[in-house]
């Protein structure tokens, strides 16, 4: 099949089978299943189709098979929702690194060595301290550049020599992350100048994706039964992530998001389902 698709930044390539069907089996779907919705999906793409009606029909297709896996494909379009301001992304990615074993804190002001400075998430476990800016985005396309590494690098640098006191035996790194994609001059500079960065499956083996899938650690806007207020009204009391709605009591949910009781329920079936099924 030789169709092909304009992609969120506008891009024009090849359709991909291979890479959709990728996609699929890592949210859970058999290969039976990825197959067969691939056969479906193909039809419905005609030339210079958007990637994102493509994610749309998959979507849909893969929630008729598993509610589970459907709700794992969201994890993207998840990210984007933990808007409108940077604010909610500080606190997902903070509570991910605490499931990773670090201690956290949002939202920190440190004096530098030059100027003081506002840090999105310090964590500090028994070996290191790591100082993160977080780049929220709402749209794909919108990729940080390399202006953003620039200015982050000068941040870290100022910062490192008041951490490397201040921590005695820790080693310190600055990570720049984002719930999108960094463009490849950004990349170029964060390697070459020791920033790690962290993006939407970059590095292959250690992305935000990766972070997020291995210890499913979803968040709650990946619902698309939740709308904005009652997910403002979740992150607000703290719970944001899936595992966090799954240990409440569905009388809880009730409660705290003015719902039915059978809307409670299947907010907390889904969550069981998501964070507790193999």
């Amino acid at each position: 099949m030789n169709i092909q698709v304009k992609k969120a930044s506008g891009i024009i390539e090849d359709f991909n089978s291979q890479k959709l069907l990728e996609s699929l089996l890592r949210s859970g779907a058999e290969q039976v299943q990825a197959e067969e919705i691939i056969e479906k999906i193909i039809p419905e793409i005609k030339p210079y189709t958007s990637t994102k009606k493509i994610y749309r029909l998959a979507h849909r297709y893969l929630g008729q098979f598993n509610r589970v896996s459907g709700l794992r494909y969201s994890i993207k379009r998840g990210l984007l929702r933990l808007g409108p301001s940077g604010y909610p992304f500080e606190k997902y990615f903070g509570e991910l690194l605490k499931q990773y074993a670090y201690q956290v804190d949002v939202g920190v002001t440190m004096e530098g060595k030059c100027v003081k400075h506002e840090i999105d998430v310090f964590a500090v476990n028994d070996n290191e301290v790591v100082l993160v800016e977080c780049k929220y985005r709402n749209r794909t396309e919108n990729a940080p550049d390399v202006k953003i590494a620039l200015y982050v690098h000068a941040r870290f640098q100022d910062l490192g020599p008041v951490i490397k006191s201040r921590y005695p035996g820790k080693s310190f790194s600055g990570w720049l992350v984002t719930n999108t994609r960094f463009t490849s001059d950004a990349i170029q500079y964060a390697q070459c100048a020791g920033v790690r960065i962290k993006s939407w499956r970059y590095p292959e083996n250690d992305s935000l994706e990766k972070m997020i899938e291995d210890k499913k650690l979803y968040p709650v806007t990946i619902m698309s039964i939740l709308n904005s207020a009652q997910i403002r009204k979740l992150i607000e009391n703290r719970i944001i992530l899936m595992k966090d709605l799954a240990n409440m009591k569905t009388t809880d949910i009730q409660r705290l998001l003015s719902v039915t009781e059978s809307k409670a329920l299947a907010l907390k079936q889904q969550a069981d389902e998501l964070c507790f099924c193999d």
